[in-house]
């Protein structure tokens, strides 16, 4: 050792070696600390990479549901047009049957009158 050095050593009192020390102690106190929290840290940090994989691939299919939905939602239009269409049909040919029954029952009132007619004619 250097005289330097021996004379540093020897300037320094115990009391200040003591407080020199106690204060290495409280700072390798504090990373202790510091080291157990950035462990914690990085354990929530996996768990939050392990979440963010599972959300990843529980979600991986929406965009293929999306079309899915999307060309049902397609369909379903098309089918209610053909089905307005098929209603506007049906409708006319019903008011058209309509018409037809109301001249067929017009008919037949004529013809029972003509026949009663005749009837009593006959008679």
């Amino acid at each position: 050792m250097t005289k330097f050095k021996k004379k540093v050593l020897e300037s320094l009192s115990e009391p200040l070696l003591n407080q020199i020390l106690d204060e290495l102690k409280s700072l390798n106190s504090r990373v202790d600390n510091m080291d157990l929290r950035f462990d914690g840290i990085d354990s929530r940090l996996g768990k939050v990479e392990t979440e963010l994989k599972d959300i990843k691939e529980h979600t991986k299919d929406i965009p293929a549901i999306k079309q899915a939905v999307l060309e049902n939602l397609a369909l379903t239009k098309q089918v209610d047009t053909a089905q307005a269409s098929f209603e506007r049909k049906v409708s006319s040919e019903l008011t058209t049957h309509g018409h037809s029954i109301d001249i067929l029952n017009r008919r037949q009132l004529k013809f029972e009158a003509e026949l009663e007619s005749l009837k009593k004619s006959l008679s």
